[in-house]
């Protein structure tokens, strides 16, 4: 179980989103802000991802989780799990 000493702390690598929620039932940080579904990356306004390197344009977004592993958070953008966030309005 992560203390909340660092729960305070932590952000999201990607986004630097400091609203993590942590689930302590299935070890797992959760970042809800929009991500690129190709990167894991941030997307701006329009939709298309942030970084140089992909640039993609997207209309469907995702959420990233990050593993927890014997008390360490694993964040590291390309192993967190993508999940879909519904279409923005």
């Amino acid at each position: 179980m992560l203390s909340q000493e660092l729960l305070d702390i932590l952000a999201c690598p990607s986004c630097k989103g400091a609203e993590l929620q942590y689930d302590d039932q299935k070890d797992t940080l959760t970042c809800w802000n929009r991500h690129c579904p190709f990167c894991g990356m941030p997307v701006n306004e329009s939709g298309t991802c942030q970084d140089s390197a992909c640039g993609k344009p997207s209309t469907s977004f995702v959420a990233l989780r990050y593993r927890v592993e014997d008390d360490i958070p694993i964040m590291i953008i390309y192993e967190a799990e993508k999940l879909p966030l519904a279409p923005a309005e």
